[in-house]
């Protein structure tokens, strides 16, 4: 009989790609699904030599609710660390408390969107919760589970009806042990720009330090691992078998030592693995963007948001369309592909605004764009101006970004319309035979065609399902 502490690290069921992590949930638009990035964080902080560690993401495996609880009972875990999420909240919550009754005697730890406020509410009505994870960059679950709540942080725990809560800690620079990828089914993770499986997800810095106003990073403390953590990761990787790495960073490159020293011994050991990433305009030189194509990177996420600088200045982005224009020049000069995530449904934005957004990504001539809806995220400032504005009341729990259903109108839209003009701003950058003509060209093996098949294929059946609707 193992004397190993046992730990479960959960992603529930549902009904739907649900992607849960890092504190912004959504229905994936189509098909992509990373590994989920909470979890496999929090893996590093647990030696082989004292914890059983088991993963069971019944996302990625498909696994139904009965067969979910069948197989954490069967672990018998000491503890569940798992991802309590808003978009998929009527879900989660009767699992969990299904799950409790099932193995009484397990403490249950989430992290998730959906328990980053209004702790009084949290443990008062959920009786199966035991702690809330804020800052899954902290370790702060490892120091709870082995009784050393003094030095825990990042995290809230229970204490009868009510709670305790203990501070994120900043730490400038984290030497984290390499994550437990070996504990993922491999073959179960897709991104649509990759252009060879299996895939992993990395994480090099932890929220980000510019304060947009509606996004929950900017409320959260800045961290960088080390370069050596990074490396040590990225050697394991290659040692496992994996050929695509999805940086998932909110801000690649935005520690600059750190990341030119993993990129340039990416050049130097000839890794010669192909990787994508998020930045932002401001952040790259054109320097950096040849660093990194010589590195491996293909595709380059941006988030541009809106083509009208008043919002830009509103939500303080903090840079032009004239940076986007260059940082997408200059990106496409080295040969990396560009995706540029827009905004809409933001308070007051109207149909025309909407519409020159769509124009502005073909302006600049995006490789591929992500139209997401506006939500009212816990603890940022966006959500206030919408209760102020009678957009949305405070009751307002359960939201997703990527619109598969639209949790408010502008004032000036209403949510039926907004989904109406999302799906058109689809079509309308998706299904210009120019385009589709291009991305035939550009598929360059067959993992790629059978990845930008599946993605065409999600893609078009939730617009019409959606339309139908």
């Amino acid at each position: 009989m193992s004397s190993k502490i046992k730990i479960l690290f959960l992603n529930p069921p549902g009904n739907k790609i649900f992607i849960r992590d890092y504190y912004c949930s959504k229905v994936s638009k189509a098909y992509y699904l990373p590994q989920p990035v909470d979890l496999l964080i929090q893996t590093s902080f647990f030696s082989k030599e004292k914890y059983e560690l088991k993963v069971l993401d019944c996302i990625a495996d498909k696994i139904s609710i009965e067969k979910a609880h069948s197989l954490s009972k069967e672990f018998e875990p000491d503890f569940i660390i798992g991802l309590l999420a808003s978009v998929s909240l009527k879900q989660d919550v009767p699992f969990y408390t299904q799950l409790r009754a099932l193995i009484p005697k397990t403490k249950i730890l989430v992290s998730g969107d959906a328990v980053l406020e209004d702790y009084d509410s949290v443990f008062g009505n959920w009786k199966w919760l035991d702690v809330v994870i804020f800052n899954f960059f902290n370790g702060g679950a490892k120091k709870w589970i082995e009784n050393d709540f003094e030095n825990a942080s990042g995290i809230v725990i229970r204490n009868g009806d009510s709670f305790l809560k203990k501070a994120e800690v900043r730490r400038s620079v984290l030497e984290l042990e390499t994550p437990r990828h070996d504990l993922f089914s491999a073959r179960k993770y897709r991104m649509p720009f990759a252009n060879a499986l299996p895939m992993a997800t990395v994480l090099t810095n932890y929220a980000c330090p510019y304060p947009c106003t509606f996004c929950i990073m900017s409320t959260m403390p800045y961290m960088s691992r080390s370069a050596n953590s990074i490396i040590n990761e990225l050697i394991t990787l290659k040692k496992l078998g994996y050929r695509y790495i999805y940086f998932s960073d909110q801000t690649f490159f935005q520690s600059k030592a750190i990341t030119r020293e993993v990129l340039n011994w990416m050049v130097t050991s000839n890794y010669d693995i192909s990787w994508m990433c998020f930045s932002r305009v401001d952040v790259l030189n054109e320097d950096e963007i040849n660093l990194m194509k010589k590195a491996g990177c293909n595709l380059v996420m941006f988030g541009v948001e809106w083509a009208d600088e008043k919002y830009l200045e509103e939500y303080k982005k903090s840079y032009t369309l004239n940076q986007v224009r260059a940082t997408f020049d200059l990106t496409a000069k080295a040969g990396i592909k560009r995706l540029g995530t827009f905004l809409i449904g933001v308070p007051g934005q109207g149909r025309q605004s909407i519409i020159d957004t769509v124009e502005f990504a073909k302006e600049i001539k995006a490789d591929y764009a992500s139209f997401n809806v506006a939500v009212p995220r816990s603890n940022t400032s966006f959500r206030e101006k919408a209760i102020e504005a009678g957009i949305i009341n405070e009751s307002v729990k359960v939201m997703d970004q990527s619109g598969d259903e639209v949790t408010m109108g502008t004032g000036e839209l209403s949510r039926e319309e907004l989904q109406e003009i999302k799906n058109w701003a689809y079509r309308s950058f998706y299904f210009r035979p120019i385009y589709i003509l291009k991305r035939i060209v550009g598929i360059s093996n067959w993992v790629e065609l059978r990845m930008h098949i599946q993605e065409a294929f999600y893609i078009l059946k939730g617009l019409f399902k959606r339309s139908a609707g």
